[in-house]
C-alpha cells in the first residue's frame, strides 16, 4: 500500500489522484487517514457500495492524509448532489436507493464506509459548534463531493444513501447542505430490531468500535457491557427516530415504511426534484417487485412485516416500547398532520 507524501511533493500526488473516489476512512500510522481506489469508469450497480468495492478489489488503492480531500475537491468534476438517503436502518432504504438507480443519467452512492466513519467523528471527537466539528463538516462534505465524481461524462443526478447511524448527525448534514432535499425511511421498531437480531450489521457489534457504540446509544462505553444486543438496538432505533423528529423541515420528508402506499417510491422520489418519465416509470415499477438486497436482482419481493411482529419476544416488545416508542409515535403524528409527508 503506498502513501502519497506531503509537502512540496503533494500537489503531484494530487494530480495522480484525480478521479480516484474516497472508499473508507481509516488509521495509517497512529493517524486519521483515507483509503482511495482508482475505479475508472465502474457502475456501482450493487446494492450497497462496500459490495462494488469487493468486486473491485484487484483495482489500485493508496492511502492518504485526510486534507487530500479537501485538496482534491477543489479540481474535481462532480454532480451536486440531488438528494440524501437516511433511515432507521431495515426500512427501504435499499429499495429507494435502486428506485434512484433507474432515473437516467443518475448516480447513487449507498452507504460508502468513508462518509460513516467521517460522520461518526462528530459523535466522538467533536463537541457541537466546535472548530473540530466545522473541520469534519468539510472532510465530509469533501467526501461527498468526491463520490459524487462524474465517471462517464452523463451524470445529471446523484444520490446519496447514508448508513443508519449518521441519522445522529442530521443536524450537521442539513448545515452543510441546506437546500438538498431529505428522505427519512422509518418503520415500527420492533419490526427493526427483529430484522438486526437476526441478520446482525457491524453498527451493532460494540467492539469493533466501543467509543462510537457508546455514543450511539448515548451512554459511557463502562455501560456497554451491561446491554444487550436488544437493548443497544432499542435504544439507537430510539435516537434515529428522536433525531429526524427533531430536525423536520420542508427539505426533510419522513416516510413510515410500515404503512406506505404502493406509490410511495414515486412520492419520494418526487421530493427529491424527480419526475420519472414512462420509460423510468417502468423500470422503478420493476425494481419495487423485486427483494432490494439480491445482487442478482432475481429474488421476487415479500412482506416479512408479519412475521417480524409475530417472531418478536416479549423482552424485545418491551424493550421498543421503553426506548422508541415515543419518537415513533412523534414521527407518525407528523405525518397525520401533513408537516412532512402529505
Amino acid at each position: 500500500m503506498n502513501q502519497f507524501p506531503s509537502g512540496n511533493n503533494f500537489p503531484e500526488s494530487i494530480e495522480q489522484l484525480r478521479s480516484w473516489l474516497p472508499i473508507d476512512a481509516v488509521i495509517h500510522d497512529g493517524r486519521p487517514a483515507i483509503k482511495w481506489m482508482d475505479v475508472a469508469d465502474a457502475d456501482f450497480n450493487e446494492p450497497f457500495f462496500h459490495e462494488t468495492i469487493v468486486r473491485l478489489t484487484s483495482n489500485r488503492t493508496v492511502i492518504t492524509e485526510l486534507d487530500a480531500l479537501l485538496q482534491l475537491e477543489k479540481v474535481a468534476d462532480s454532480v451536486e448532489p440531488t438528494g440524501f438517503i437516511m433511515h432507521a436502518s431495515r426500512c427501504g432504504s435499499t429499495l429507494l436507493a435502486n428506485a434512484c438507480k433507474a432515473v437516467d443519467d443518475s448516480l447513487v452512492i449507498s452507504e460508502p464506509p468513508v462518509l460513516d466513519k467521517l460522520a461518526s467523528r462528530f459523535l466522538t471527537d467533536a463537541d457541537s459548534d466546535s472548530s473540530k466539528e466545522m473541520l469534519y463538516m468539510l472532510f465530509l462534505r469533501a467526501a461527498v463531493t468526491l463520490l459524487g465524481q462524474r465517471r462517464k461524462g452523463n451524470e445529471q443526478r446523484y444520490f446519496v444513501k447514508f448508513a443508519c447511524t449518521t441519522t445522529l448527525q442530521l443536524e450537521q448534514l442539513r448545515k452543510i447542505w441546506p437546500r438538498v432535499p431529505f428522505i427519512f425511511l422509518y418503520r415500527d421498531p420492533v419490526e427493526i430490531i427483529v430484522s438486526n437480531l437476526k441478520t446482525i450489521p457491524e453498527w451493532m457489534q460494540p467492539e469493533s468500535n466501543p467509543a462510537t457504540a457508546a455514543a450511539i446509544v448515548g451512554v459511557n462505553v463502562a455501560k456497554l457491557k451491561s446491554i444487550s444486543a436488544e437493548e443497544f438496538c432499542a435504544r439507537a432505533v430510539g435516537r434515529f427516530f428522536e433525531a429526524a423528529a427533531l430536525n423536520q423541515s420542508p427539505q426533510l420528508r419522513t416516510i413510515n415504511y410500515s404503512a406506505v402506499c404502493s406509490g410511495w417510491l414515486f412520492d419520494a422520489l418526487t421530493h427529491l426534484g424527480v419526475r420519472p418519465n414512462e420509460n423510468e416509470a417502468d423500470a422503478i415499477n420493476k425494481v419495487s417487485r423485486l427483494y432490494s438486497k439480491d445482487v442478482a436482482g432475481r429474488r421476487a419481493f415479500s412482506s416479512d412485516s408479519d412475521w417480524k411482529k409475530a417472531s418478536a419476544s416479549p423482552y424485545i416488545t418491551e424493550l421498543a416500547q421503553i426506548w422508541a416508542s415515543v419518537p415513533y409515535e412523534r414521527l407518525n403524528t407528523s405525518i397525520q398532520e401533513g408537516n412532512t409527508h402529505p
